[in-house]
């Protein structure tokens, strides 16, 4: 038996407002009842919604998704709060948890998967993108020096390769890691090709699997 959801969207982009729309007609009873696209509007209309579930962008025009989390948290204390975020970075994902969060999903994912996570909120879980669960994981290992890396400089990715290594774990294409880092893509490909060279692998895949364990990502 499926709970009812009550979602309430905070996003200012409208592409996916439509993207959550078009998710929620897939799942009947299942209601968006409002949007909001700063933290100001949110901070206003989302405690009177009635929502049982926020969704709630890092990347607002007027102030943190963190902060806004802890507000909610404090508003709202029966909600739960799912971030649905482009961050993938593992500082975000461990402060977004630290101010409330009960969920964290990145954009880019299926209209299935987005379902599948609020599902899973409403259930009592606490769903997190694998790729971020990894990340999360890794807080819990002891630290262990990798000698290839260390003893090694030629194997030591560059300031530039980190970033390229990062935006590719966001699931980012070359074109849209050019856009972002203000280079070309053909220097986009050339850093992966390094990524490829100095962690002994042969696809996208690999790379993140590799950094992951090396500590990379």
């Amino acid at each position: 038996m499926h709970v009812e959801a009550r979602i309430y969207l905070i996003e200012d982009d409208p592409t996916i407002l439509s993207f959550v729309t078009q998710a929620l007609d897939g799942r009947p009873g299942w209601q968006l009842v409002g949007h909001a696209g700063s933290v100001v509007q949110a901070l206003q209309m989302a405690p009177v919604s009635g929502a049982n579930v926020f969704l709630v962008d890092l990347g607002l025009p007027d102030g943190r998704g963190e902060d806004l989390l802890r507000q909610l948290a404090r508003a709202c204390p029966d909600a739960e709060l799912l971030v649905f975020t482009v961050f993938g970075e593992e500082s975000r994902l461990l402060e977004a948890l630290q101010s409330g969060a009960t969920g964290y999903v990145l954009k880019g994912c299926t209209h299935d998967e987005l379902l599948s996570a609020i599902d899973q909120i409403l259930a009592g879980g606490a769903p997190i993108s694998p790729i971020l669960a990894r990340l999360l994981l890794r807080q819990f290992r002891p630290e262990v020096p990798n000698a290839s890396i260390t003893a090694s400089p030629e194997h030591q990715l560059s300031e530039r390769e980190t970033e390229v290594l990062k935006l590719v774990a966001q699931g980012y294409v070359n074109k849209e890691i050019a856009t972002r880092l203000s280079i070309s893509p053909a220097t986009v490909g050339t850093h992966i090709k390094n990524l490829y060279r100095k962690l002994s692998v042969h696809s996208r895949v690999q790379v993140l699997r590799a950094a992951q364990e090396r500590g990379l990502l």
